[in-house]
């Protein structure tokens, strides 16, 4: 089966077809949507779906990030006669004292064990919940609060790197988090620091700061990592432009200039099979291309002229 691309749409109340994931082909012509919301149960609503993953069951798990829906869904990874991915249940959910973290959540990211973890913008901190195959933990509930937080105050269940308020090098704005690929560290992407932070995966201990002020990081969103691990691509908000870390040396250079190829709001970013790197340009409501070696934009963009703002992309088998 050929491969296709996931994308994820700002939405909202008044573009409710667009709170769902939608499928194009690597040609950029649209096919279809993604999740089949015929198959979700009364009271479950789509509504502005943000970063998604498949989990190491094979299954989809897609961030409904408005505020009263803050949680994580379940779809089924095979496709129904459709080309769609059914409903399978609600994996993470909002709750006042049981689960206060997740709220208005971004991204979604599993490590090395199968645990779920989901950074959230109104609580500044990224919780950790047990997989879908825990043998320590009911499936999507908040894990143990790691032991070598210093934490000023008491912190929601399951979390794992707390907010600015909670302890001195916590998080100010929350966007992206991502594992390294040895599953060693997490990045992640504090957008009103300016900042990279670096935790230790195992334990939730801040290391340090991977990319700062001081290397041009402006408004720091989304991260993705190169396909051989070398790098961590950041994208730059403040000034619409793309970083490019070396994990290797420990420094960092504009990878896509300011603006270049019409890029204005970085969003998701991906890399093709075809030795691009496609990026979300979220105000001009485009999927840009750009040369993976050396930040150069194609000649026009993917898909121009999509019916709403682009978050999150992903290149699916």
């Amino acid at each position: 089966m050929p491969k296709e691309w996931y994308i994820s749409f700002h939405g909202g109340e008044e573009k409710a077809s667009l709170n769902n994931i939608h499928v194009y082909s690597t040609e950029g012509k649209e096919l279809r949507k993604a999740l089949n919301k015929k198959s979700l149960p009364s009271g479950i609503r789509l509504r502005e779906l943000r970063g998604f993953v498949f989990g190491p069951d094979k299954n989809l798990y897609v961030v409904n990030s408005y505020f009263e829906y803050s949680e994580v869904l379940k779809f089924k990874g095979a496709l129904n006669k459709d080309g769609q991915h059914d409903f399978a249940s609600v994996f993470v959910k909002r709750h006042a004292n049981l689960n206060p973290g997740i709220d208005h959540p971004f991204n979604v990211a599993f490590d090395f064990n199968g645990d779920l973890y989901v950074s959230s913008q109104n609580t500044n901190l990224v919780a950790r919940y047990h997989g879908p195959s825990s043998k320590t933990g009911q499936p999507g509930t908040p894990m143990p609060i790691p032991d070598d937080l210093d934490l000023a105050r008491d912190a929601p269940p399951g979390t794992f790197i707390p907010s600015a308020k909670l302890a001195s090098n916590g998080l100010l704005d929350v966007r992206a988090a991502i594992f390294a690929l040895n599953n060693e560290f997490l990045y992640v992407a504090d957008r009103a620091a300016d900042c990279v932070r670096i935790y230790e995966a195992r334990t939730g201990r801040y290391l340090r700061n991977l990319v700062s002020r001081t290397d041009k990081l402006d408004k720091p969103i989304h991260l993705l990592h190169s396909p051989d691990g070398r790098y961590l691509f950041i994208g730059s908000g403040g000034t619409d432009s793309i970083l490019r870390h070396d994990l290797g040396r420990n420094s960092t250079s504009v990878f896509v200039t300011s603006k270049s190829g019409g890029l204005n709001g970085p969003a998701g970013m991906a890399f093709g099979d075809d030795g691009f790197l496609y990026v979300a340009s979220r105000n001009t409501k485009e999927i840009l291309r750009y040369d993976s070696e050396d930040g150069r934009p194609s000649s026009k963009p993917f898909i121009e002229s999509l019916a709403d703002n682009p978050e999150f992309l992903l290149l699916v088998s």
